[in-house]
């Protein structure tokens, strides 16, 4: 299966090539559609199968291992819609396929005790596996037309994920998840199309130079067809939507995982696709500076927005939708960070994906924390809530470790990765100077404090307090519920207290593999996490959380309902689809009056064409008119001749017939009196035969006596005169016998004569 490496990639290493990849991506999706062939009563073999896939693609991705961290593992299908289906995993992308493959195996797991007391399982769990083979199919892409297939086929199967209550929010919520969601697949096509139009290729690898002057727009699209998925401001408002109708091991996985879907790609777009190929020159350098500012900005305004949206909020998931954008911001900064940075932005490269490895084990286990409330309580409102904590001591527990690996405790997950943005935005400060980074810092330390706010405001209204009434029951976990939250909180501790082992054997490697060097990735072997600086500055950061919650909380700022016009949809929105639909409009009346305009000069036209069409029509008319009536005339004329000729013909056929008649009884007749006539001649002519012969005997006869007699005469008369005088010879001087001879033959020669022309 992983034959030595074919070939030495002197920036990835050794390319190893097998087809597990491909099976990894397709057992799920296969796996899905079995699921949703099995019948709605067998719920053990659903659960089986569900479980079974999860393992198994959890298997293959860890068995790869190994191959990425060494090199790459690549797989093509080069045939496949004539641009061919690549696969190709580095460790980058191993690691956002064991985050995907290990938190979807936890949520399957949670879903047996949640789902037992929901509906439509069989859906349920077929769309779940289904999408998780979509999902990991986006990091093991090799190329970007592979990475936007399985993009589209996550939104679209994660869309029934969404509206499975199917009643009118939901509904609401899956519409706007969907119709962004294609938005943002039609934006990546086209940032696609553009890429494959200036370079001739949609491969994931540097090619900075070769995009020209195309390369913001190329930039600006991808961001947009990700950043929908990641969820950064203005482009998140589909979270606090979907996530609060979405069952809660479905809103775990969206939060959780989906999200960095998006963040992978512009990691990719960001880190890869736009690294100069020739060095870095002060072209270069002047542009990715621009842009990775942008990038920065962009997280930073997300993260403060969502966390102020957070705090502002009073349903349990929603809280957790919002955080989610905020935990999105912090490792978009960190990928702007690494960007403007160049070779030496390895910290915030290996603070993003850091981040990107807690926020799915922090946000999916805290997702499943309240979802387990929910599951008990069917209630998502803080002000129905309270007390939990003794009702469910153990959810309790694991919701206050995920909340402090979440506000970037030391001891726990959240921590490291905040300190490795945080430093690195700190470096650029130092060797740069540069103003926004110093005011994008004082951001960041804002952000994290108000991050410490919600989660206390979220605790305090779910665990702490007298439980109400309606929900004061005795309440008895699933060993499945207990196994899953404990798990995703004894992760979010290892992390905490090991955070060195995940960067030194995993992280570092990944951002060597880019060629980032310089200080950031010497200081980043061996880093001590819990010297003072970063422990000064989480510090700062709880000190400042306490400074805005008390006095927030004592007065209820907290629990302020802003306008609706300082709503997102009411600055961003609103004017935005106001001035397209205005745009649209004119446009419109634009097009259709000049629509209009050119079908009225077509008209006129065609109308005077058409009458002259007409004139000459109507000459034709009277033309064919006349024409048709002399011709009329003619074959009346033609067909008298006709029937004239027809009876003539008729006529003398008649008398040809009668004639050909005659003639035939006629030539039988003569044929009878030609055969009579021949054989009377043939008797006449044996009786003729016989007769000459015998007359041929009579005539020799006297032919002999005759010229006995003439010798006679003639010796005679010679006696008497001498000689013989042939002139004084005449007929006297003939016998009679000598004149019937030539009567007889002169008959017979007549009779041969008549009778041979007769034969």
């Amino acid at each position: 299966m992983f034959p030595a490496a074919a070939e030495l990639n002197i920036l990835t290493g050794p390319i190893f090539y097998s087809s597990l990849p491909l099976w990894i991506t397709l057992l799920p999706m296969l796996g899905g559609i079995g699921i949703y062939l099995l019948k709605d009563h067998w719920e053990v073999p659903r659960k089986v199968c569900s479980l079974a896939v999860s393992l198994l693609v959890l298997m293959g991705v860890i068995i790869l291992f190994p191959y990425s961290l060494e090199g790459v593992v690549s797989y093509d299908l080069i045939d496949f819609m004539q641009m061919g289906l690549f696969f190709e995993l580095d460790l980058v992308g191993w690691i956002f396929a064991f985050l995907i493959a290990f938190v979807w195996f936890l949520a399957t797991l949670f879903s047996f005790a949640y789902m037992d007391l929901e509906h439509k399982r069989r859906r349920y769990y077929s769309f779940l596996i289904f999408t998780l083979g979509a999902t990991i199919g986006v990091v093991m892409a090799g190329d970007f037309f592979t990475l936007f297939l399985f993009f589209e086929l996550m939104t679209i199967s994660s869309f029934v994920l969404v509206i499975h209550e199917q009643d009118l929010e939901s509904m609401k919520a899956g519409v706007l998840y969907l119709y962004l969601g294609i938005f943002g697949g039609l934006a990546l096509l086209f940032a696609i199309m553009m890429l494959f139009g200036a370079t001739g290729s949609v491969d994931i690898a540097p090619a900075f130079e070769l995009l020209g002057g195309q390369r913001t727009a190329i930039f600006i699209f991808f961001l947009i067809g990700f950043g929908i998925k990641a969820g950064i401001v203005p482009l998140h408002i589909w979270l606090p939507q979907a996530h609060p109708v979405a069952p809660s091991p479905a809103s775990a996985l969206l939060s959780g995982i989906m999200i960095k879907a998006g963040a992978y790609g512009i990691l990719r777009v960001s880190i890869v696709l736009f690294s100069p190929t020739d060095g870095l020159t002060l072209p270069v350098g002047n542009y990715m500076f621009i842009l990775g500012n942008a990038v920065m900005w962009i997280g930073i305004v997300t993260m403060l927005a969502g966390a102020t949206m957070a705090l502002l909020q009073t349903n349990m998931k929603r809280i957790l939708a919002y955080s989610s954008v905020s935990q999105m911001g912090y490792i978009i900064t960190g990928v702007g960070c690494a960007a403007f940075l160049g070779l030496e932005g390895g910290m915030g490269y290996t603070g993003a994906i850091y981040h990107v490895i807690n926020h799915a084990f922090f946000k999916a286990g805290l997702f499943m924390m309240v979802g387990t409330i929910y599951m008990y309580t069917h209630e998502l409102e803080l002000p129905r809530l309270g007390g939990m904590f003794k009702k469910m001591p153990l959810v309790g527990i694991t919701f206050l470790v995920a909340a402090f690996g979440i506000a970037g405790i030391p001891g726990f997950n959240g921590f490291p990765s905040k300190t490795l943005v945080h430093d690195a935005m700190l470096i650029a400060i130092k060797d740069y100077g540069f103003i926004s980074v110093v005011v994008a810092e004082k951001i960041f330390v804002l952000t994290s404090a108000l991050t410490i706010c919600y989660f206390i405001k979220l605790f305090r209204g779910v665990f702490l307090g007298p439980v109400p009434e309606k929900i004061d029951k005795d309440y008895k976990l699933p060993f499945s519920v207990n196994a899953v939250l404990s798990t995703f909180a004894l992760i979010i501790i290892a992390i905490g207290l090991f955070p060195n082992w995940i960067l030194e054997r995993i992280l570092v490697p990944a951002a060597e593999r880019l060629g980032y060097e310089g200080y950031a990735m010497d200081h980043l072997y061996h880093f001590n996490f819990f010297e003072w600086m970063p422990l000064e500055a989480m510090l700062i950061v709880i000190v400042l959380a306490i400074i805005i919650y008390v006095p927030a909380a004592y007065r209820g700022w907290f629990d302020w309902k802003p306008p609706w016009w300082l709503s997102v949809y009411a600055i961003v929105y609103r004017p935005f689809t106001h001035r397209l639909l205005d745009f649209t409009c004119r446009a419109g009346v634009l097009v259709d009056s000049s629509v209009d305009s050119a079908y009225d000069r077509s008209g006129k036209a065609a109308r005077t064409w058409c009458n002259y069409v007409g004139n000459v029509d109507s000459g034709l008319d009277r033309f064919y008119e006349k024409s048709s009536k002399a011709a009329r005339k003619l074959a009346d004329k033609s067909t008298d001749m006709d029937s004239k000729l027809d009876q003539f013909y008729e006529k003398s056929g008649k008398a040809a017939r009668k004639m050909a008649d005659r003639s035939t009884d006629m030539d039988s007749a003569l044929n009878k009196a030609y055969e009579n006539t021949g054989k009377a001649a043939k008797k006449l002519a044996d009786q003729t035969s016989d007769a000459e012969r015998k007359l041929d005997g009579v005539y020799d006869q006297a032919g002999k006596k005759a010229r006995e007699q003439v010798e006679k005469r003639f010796s005679e008369k010679k006696e008497k005169k001498g000689r013989f005088d042939p002139a004084k010879w005449s007929t006297k001087n003939l016998s009679f016998d000598t004149l019937l001879l030539v009567l007889v033959l002169g008959i017979v020669l007549l009779v041969i004569f008549y009778f041979g022309r007769s034969l």
